[in-house]
């Protein structure tokens, strides 16, 4: 597919750093996933999240030049570049048993772990992921297993979006980020990436988050419109709001993500139940 000009700008100022920074041969491919590899891209919203394949296990020294050269790429690009560097044979194996290895994360720092929530990533991989650089994806063997992945998504749901719903109940406005766009971003994400869950358990695919709040529109109770039109909204970055206020909004974002994992996971949520 034809990346958005911006993602390709992005990319190559990615590979130019490699080729500068690090031995020749040590990067042997670059792969996109995300929403981006389900055709959605939102210029002001969406991150490009990544994959690189690499010869061999970077050393103490790579890893430091892996984070000057990702500092150096957030200086020239304002869009978030984050993903693991793995082995190519990594993608081969259950991703809960691919040992330590770096990786340049949401919060815009590179750090070295094992075991990282890469189920989705893997998956994604295999069904949509795009090729920048390197042998096609097809030719890797990524790993999946849809019961592992199934099970995976509602123990997300389970912890991270519980423990998400239940923040959220205790929320008032005052706790909510300052700058407008983090804001927005927030609540877009806890109503469209809860969804997106949600959508993969009901139908089995994977898909971008505003696919899958349109989806939901024709799959969820007329209750949830007026909250998943609002997240679709945040996320374009247009039109006008239907909510009159903040402390509206963030009530219904509360009952709403509250209504995913209860549904997902057949328990409800403590704050929700009390």
């Amino acid at each position: 597919m034809a990346l958005p000009a911006p993602v390709r700008e992005v990319c190559d100022q990615f590979l130019s750093l490699v080729r500068r920074e690090l031995p020749e041969g040590f990067l042997t491919g670059l792969y996109l996933r995300g929403g981006l590899a389900f055709g959605e891209w939102e210029p002001k919203e969406s991150d490009v999240d990544f994959l690189a394949t690499v010869a061999w296990r970077p050393n103490v020294v790579e890893v430091e030049t892996l984070r000057r050269l990702h500092a150096e790429l957030a200086e020239l690009s304002s869009i978030r570049f984050d993903g693991p560097y793995v082995l190519a044979e990594d993608l081969e194996r259950d991703p809960r048993t691919v040992p330590a290895v770096p990786e340049m994360i949401f919060t815009g720092e590179l750090v070295v772990h094992s075991s990282p929530p890469w189920m989705v990533a893997w998956h994604e991989l295999a069904r949509a992921g795009i090729t920048v650089r390197g042998p096609e994806l097809p030719t890797l063997n990524v790993w999946t297993d849809e019961q592992a992945l199934r099970e995976y998504t509602v123990g997300n749901l389970d912890t991270y979006w519980r423990r998400n719903a239940e923040g959220l109940a205790r929320a008032t406005v005052a706790d909510l980020p300052g700058d407008d766009r983090d804001r927005d971003a927030l609540l877009s994400h806890c109503i469209l990436a809860s969804t997106r869950l949600h959508h993969l358990l009901a139908t089995g695919e994977l898909t971008a988050k505003s696919r899958a709040g349109r989806w939901a529109l024709t799959s969820y109770d007329a209750r949830w419109h007026r909250v998943l039109h609002e997240g679709l909204r945040l996320r374009g970055g247009g039109g006008v709001s239907a909510y009159d206020n903040l402390a509206e909004l963030l009530a219904d974002v509360r009952d709403f993500l509250a209504h995913v994992v209860e549904t997902t996971t057949g328990k409800p949520v403590a704050e929700r139940s009390s």
